[in-house]
């Protein structure tokens, strides 16, 4: 017997051979759950009452011409509202490329609006405005101008009423208007005291006039939505496109880029400045809100949340 058979015998007697190694197994983890799909941003519906919605742009009016003229009505919206005296418009200060910007929620380099005359071979707004999205949902609307080259900011659709002889007139035809067909979201442009800036400069004894006598038109109106039961069911904007000095607007000083920003509901009990920093574009996004329609979600606008303090915002996966 040679030597190393016996020493193979010797170690199977004594537990056998060892067993293969096993075959390597990789240890693959359970896949991990889905995430859940992230919400897209500003993706938003609303709950909130049903509300008429009034936005009025005095043209030209600088905050500080509200503490300086006698304004009763535009006091009693502030002081039982939510304020701002630091709103910011866009650049160029300057009326429609401002009013673009309230109405469709984003900046001049997105709408294209850069001029401020009217031009009907330059077209049309062409990106959505909140009269656009409202009458994709079958919600009334209606807006009454001073200037003509507003009509640039409106469809064909849209009825358009253009008046320029004073806010008095404005205002009473907007209260005939109204009285009749009950529109949802009625829009008012008032040029005199951007007209008496131009004639006889900002801050001027006879800008204020203007003020005053704006503020009185506006009376006119209150007080028509009371008689009429809208005004408890309402949500109405007050801000301005620009401010000024001397007799000139446009550029980026503050007193031309600076304005007030003025919502009054029936459900804020008391004036109230407001928190969050206001742009011209917030009052497109916040329109939307007061009458529980989605907001694009490539707006810069947004709503002034405080205003509707009983909303619910839901997001819903793509």
């Amino acid at each position: 017997m040679s030597l190393e058979f016996f020493l193979f015998l010797l170690f199977v007697a004594l537990g056998g051979l060892p067993p293969p190694p096993a075959p390597a197994v990789s240890v693959v983890a359970p896949p991990p759950s889905p995430p859940s799909l992230p919400l897209p941003p500003k993706v938003r519906h609303f709950t909130v009452k049903d509300y008429y919605v009034f936005v009025t742009v005095v043209d030209g009016l600088r905050p500080d011409a509200l503490q300086r003229a006698q304004t009763p009505n535009l006091d009693r919206l502030w002081q039982s509202g939510l304020y701002s005296w630091s709103a910011q418009t866009v650049l160029p200060s300057t009326t429609l490329p401002a009013i673009a910007s309230l109405l469709s929620g984003v900046p001049p380099e997105r709408h294209q609006i850069l001029w401020n005359h009217w031009a009907p071979e330059l077209g049309r707004i062409s990106v959505p405005t909140i009269f656009k999205i409202a009458q994709g949902e079958n919600i009334s609307t209606v807006a009454f101008v001073s200037k003509r080259k507003l009509e640039h900011l409106f469809s064909p659709e849209t009825p358009l009423f253009v008046i320029n002889n004073g806010a008095r007139n404005v205002i009473e035809e907007a209260i005939e208007y109204i009285s009749e067909h009950r529109p949802r979201l009625v829009f008012l442009h008032l040029s005199d005291v951007d007209d008496a800036g131009h004639r006889y400069g900002w801050m001027t004894v006879r800008q204020l006039q203007a003020v005053e006598r704006v503020d009185e038109a506006l009376g006119l109106l209150l007080h028509s939505l009371e008689d009429l039961q809208i005004l408890n069911k309402s949500v109405i904007i007050v801000t301005a496109d620009h401010g000024g000095h001397g007799r000139i607007h446009g550029t980026d000083d503050p007193r031309d880029i600076t304005i007030p920003w003025i919502l009054w509901t029936p459900d804020i009990e008391i004036g109230r400045e407001l928190t969050q920093p206001i742009r011209i574009y917030d009052t497109a996004a916040t329109v939307l809100a007061a009458l529980s329609l989605g907001i694009p979600p490539d707006w810069l606008g947004v709503p002034v949340w405080e205003a509707f303090p009983e909303a619910t915002l839901q997001r819903e996966r793509p």
